[in-house]
């Protein structure tokens, strides 16, 4: 009768090789997660006839934000925040976002930057064939319109 030896370096190593992927997956997932308590900050510059804007938006759609230098809080649906959040984990890093300079008019061309987790974007606002800044931007307006305050310096 022969008895069988397992080698317990053999097993553990096996182990460790196999469980590996299998904790760092979770890891990734964990780093795209937003944070709760962590705004990502959309900047308008204004321009001769608009007030410049700032917005502070958390994951949970509670947001703070000054227009025409008057702060103000209000919240904006969990589906548009989610949207948002998931938009800029995908444009990760912001500032390697593709940025082509677009024509703007003095009196009515602002920019339009994202800010989140250190990282800030170019301008968003011109147009783009990416469409990470594309969505990027079509976030920002939601945002703003549904916070439903006027940019209007009248």
């Amino acid at each position: 009768m022969k008895v069988k030896v397992f080698n317990i370096y053999k097993i553990s190593l096996s182990l460790v090789l196999l469980a590996t992927p299998l904790c760092i997956f979770p890891l990734r997932i964990l780093a795209q997660t937003p944070n709760p308590k962590q705004p990502a900050v959309i900047i308008n510059s204004g321009s001769t006839n608009t007030c410049k804007y700032r917005i502070e938006l958390l994951p949970s759609g509670k947001a703070t934000y000054t227009v025409c230098n008057r702060k103000s809080a209000g919240e904006i649906k969990v589906d548009t925040a989610t949207k948002f959040f998931n938009d800029i984990s995908a444009a990760k890093p912001l500032s390697k976002l593709p940025y082509k300079p677009c024509a703007r008019s003095v009196s009515f061309g602002t920019s339009t930057q994202v800010r989140y987790q250190g990282q800030i974007s170019q301008d968003i606002s011109c147009p783009s064939n990416d469409l990470r800044v594309t969505n990027l931007y079509e976030d920002t307006k939601s945002i703003q319109q549904e916070l439903n305050f006027s940019t209007s310096k009248n």
